[in-house]
């Protein structure tokens, strides 16, 4: 065996690197970042694209040069390792990220790539802290079933997380039931670029201050009619249920489901069923435009969003700790 390390070509990389995923998906990982559909996205070809449509120069220019770097910074940060000219492994940084992704093809396994790729992303870090001038951390998931993983993980000197995360599911072939807002509340789809300060406001007094990443919101990928927001009789927004379509492959096919991506309610609106009502109508919007299951992610130990998500049928299907290394 023969193995050789090289970076991200193109797109004839592409489908090799999604056979890779096919070949190691599981119940646990097949909906796991990045999926089938956020690959397509992120390693896409960058040159000779059009504007959309509808948008002034400037957004139009803003959007899609913010997106072309995102891209090109985290094509820059793909590495596949090859055996005899297969493609057996791939690993990424999804920028601005500092989680480490990567896979390895079962057949070969156990041959040593997975250190080859640790010190790989350790070498990423160590150039991008230099490049940005702060410290940075190394992050991995490790799902509870992957033991052999986290001893890895452990002997290379991570240290686990004290939270540990759920992944919940919820099939859209049973009925979703009809929700409304309460009485003064509106429904609002989507964000202009103006906007975007007053939604990361609500997402700070949502999540205690932390800020929300907007690349996606700036990205071609945004479906505003998916992104739902609650405002208030003032005009506020008072709670958001961001949800995207998404593409996942395992041996059986390719198929749309839809991601939960992040949900909540102002504190000082909650408990007024804001937070169902966007939840059921963003899972109604899911299985009108051909999903066939939601999902979403939270922390184990939340009390309220956990009681919301079982209520509204989701169960859970995986759990996994994140590991993180100082460089």
């Amino acid at each position: 065996m023969t193995i050789r390390m090289r970076q991200y070509a193109g797109l004839t990389d592409l489908q090799p690197i999604i056979d890779i995923k096919i070949a190691c998906t599981t119940a646990e990982n097949i909906y796991d970042y990045p999926t089938v559909s956020d690959l397509g996205e992120l390693l896409a070809p960058i040159q000779s694209e059009k504007t959309p449509m509808g948008a002034s120069w400037e957004e139009e220019e803003r959007t899609l040069n913010g997106d072309r770097y995102r891209r090109a910074m985290t094509q820059q940060a793909t590495a596949l390792w090859e055996d005899e000219g297969q493609i057996v492994a791939y690993a990424l940084f999804a920028f601005p990220s500092t989680v480490l992704v990567s896979q390895v093809h079962p057949s070969t396994r156990g041959s040593g790539i997975e250190t080859q790729i640790l010190a790989w992303g350790i070498e990423r870090i160590h150039t991008a802290r230099e490049e940005r001038g702060r410290h940075l951390s190394l992050w991995c998931r490790c799902h509870e079933s992957e033991t052999e993983r986290r001893a890895f993980l452990e002997d290379a000197l991570f240290e686990p997380q004290p939270w540990r995360d759920l992944r919940m599911i919820r099939s859209l072939d049973h009925p979703v039931p009809d929700t409304t807002l309460p009485p003064g509340f509106l429904l609002r789809l989507g964000v202009s670029e103006e906007e975007l300060e007053r939604y990361q406001d609500l997402h700070r007094a949502v999540f205690d201050g932390t800020s929300m990443g907007l690349d996606y919101h700036r990205s071609r990928a945004y479906q505003p009619d998916l992104d739902l927001i609650a405002v208030s009789p003032d005009g506020s927004f008072v709670a958001f249920c961001l949800c995207q379509l998404k593409q996942v492959a395992d041996s059986s096919g390719e198929y749309t489901i839809g991601e939960i991506g992040v949900i909540g309610t102002h504190p000082g609106y909650q408990k007024r069923g804001l937070g169902r009502a966007l939840l059921l109508s963003g899972m109604q919007r899911l299985k009108a435009r051909g999903a066939k299951s939601a999902y979403l992610e939270t922390q184990d130990g939340e009390t309220a969003p956990l009681h919301l998500f079982m209520l509204a049928g989701f169960h859970t299907v995986s759990a996994w700790h994140w590991f993180t290394k100082e460089v």
